[in-house]
């Protein structure tokens, strides 16, 4: 049974979690109450999306990303896939990110974040999954992201 607005869900845990996600898309400036075809709180969509890749996208899509949104109240948050060669992980866009007042903020913290998460895997002995080039080459990007923004705010 899909839920109808205003009943947010026909079970204790459905009812829990539609709330949570509608509260935390208020904090993005998101008030539509709007379900699935499931009965679960439908996501909002973030503007002025913009993904970033850092790493090798030439060869074998062994890059990473951060992709960065604006929520309708002008808080911005980010999400990061990262790829270490053949093992990776991420997270997607959503009112469960971390909250920034600008972009330039939050680009940075996702840089930051994207670096340890990459630092973390330099020198790993485990040649199959982490592959060394590609971590090396998506560190060396990040800097230089890093380095631009500083120059940027310079001027």
């Amino acid at each position: 049974m899909t839920s109808t607005p205003g009943s947010f869900g026909d079970s204790f845990r459905a009812i829990t979690m539609n709330v949570h996600a509608y509260r935390k898309g208020l904090e993005f400036g998101y008030s539509e109450i709007r379900f699935d075809k499931y009965g679960w709180f439908d996501r909002p969509v973030f503007l002025d999306q913009e993904e970033l890749t850092f790493g090798d996208t030439s060869r074998y899509g062994n890059y990473s990303s951060i992709k960065l949104g604006r929520g309708a109240n002008g808080i911005w948050t980010y999400a990061i896939s990262y790829s270490y060669g053949v093992a990776g992980g991420g997270y997607g866009l959503s009112v469960y990110g971390k909250q920034f007042k600008n972009r330039r903020e939050a680009f940075s913290f996702a840089l930051n974040e994207l670096r340890v998460i990459m630092t973390k895997k330099i020198g790993s002995t485990d040649s199959i999954n982490d592959k060394q080039p590609v971590i090396l080459t998506t560190l060396r990007d990040i800097e230089k992201a890093q380095v631009g923004m500083i120059q940027l705010s310079l001027f």
